[in-house]
């Protein structure tokens, strides 16, 4: 029998009914108990530091979601066993819609309506061209090239931008730090749904403002610390960034002292813009379960050294 050490924000309850469809002789435990230290597998998100040290019949560890720079900070993760990050289609689908509102909401105006319609004021203003508005996705990989092809569809002039050159239809991709210039450049619209590495880290800066076209919008659904959140305000302050919508953040929750919190131009989520659910992460997750316990090579396999 297969056991798993459960460790998340998620209920165990509803992993045990889901991945019951797709496995068979498993057990799911609390990762954090005497049954847990003897699991298999442990299925996780943000695991107390050193807990999988104490696990020595642990097999693989796979992710609760897309993101592991929890794990890459945690020296006591051992990096002999095999770790997975959740790639999950609905999760891909959820990240697109949320991006799309964002961009949307600031392209046709939205914020401007609504203090309107607080005063009771009709006062229209001119409309932005419907088609062609830059918008550049950093990270195309398979959330974000899917999320690029979305916006291609709506009509906007989409770019990408990848570790490695790629081919996505209706999109233009940009690899690399010698393309990175050329994919900032002008644009309307900045997205990054990039992972977290030492490369990406404060990459969202002034300096990056700075290549943008006047007024650009910026939409950060990767991870908080890519952002330099002083540089983003100073920006805005000095109209250079129009605006932002942010779904993530260097300290979770954000503190409610944050001038993130009453800032006009920018729109805060709580780290709500592709939540997992076990209804369609199980199957993923039982293949590479079912993988690891064959002594084969899972699907989503994170490289240590790349950081993804």
């Amino acid at each position: 029998m297969t056991v798993i050490g459960f460790y998340g924000s998620s209920k165990i309850e509803g992993w045990r009914l889901k991945l019951s469809q797709y496995l068979n002789d498993f057990t799911i435990v609390d990762l954090v108990s005497a049954e847990g230290e003897q699991a298999d597998i442990a299925l996780v998100w943000a695991p107390p530091a050193g807990q999988l040290t104490k696990m020595p019949n642990l097999r693989g560890i796979i992710m609760q979601g897309q993101g592991v720079d929890y794990m890459m900070a945690d020296t006591t993760v051992p990096r002999d066993v095999p770790l997975v990050r959740l790639v999950d289609p609905d999760m891909s689908n959820a990240l697109s819609h949320w991006a799309i509102l964002a961009a949307l909401d600031f392209w046709r105006d939205a914020p401007y309506y609504r203090t309107c319609q607080a005063s009771a004021n009709w006062q229209p203003i001119a409309q932005r061209q419907a088609s062609g508005a830059k918008v550049g996705i950093m990270g195309v990989g398979a959330i974000g090239g899917l999320m690029a092809q979305r916006f291609a569809g709506l009509g906007f002039d989409v770019r990408g931008w990848a570790r490695s050159p790629r081919q996505i239809a209706d999109v233009k991709v940009f690899a690399g730090n010698k393309g990175l210039a050329s994919f900032l450049d002008g644009l309307d619209i900045l997205v990054s749904v990039l992972p977290l590495t030492p490369a990406t880290r404060g990459i969202m800066n002034s300096n990056m403002f700075n290549q943008l076209a006047k007024g650009a919008f910026i939409i950060n659904g990767g991870r908080g610390p890519q952002l330099v959140e002083d540089d983003l305000l100073d920006a805005i302050g000095r109209g250079q960034i129009a605006g932002a919508a942010l779904d993530v953040f260097a300290k979770e929750p954000l503190p409610a002292n944050h001038p993130f919190w009453v800032h006009p131009a920018i729109t805060v989520w709580p780290h709500v813009a592709a939540q997992t659910n076990p209804n369609t992460a199980a199957q993923q997750v039982a293949a590479a379960i079912t993988a690891i316990m064959a002594g084969l090579e899972p699907e989503n396999r994170v490289d240590w050294q790349r950081g993804y």
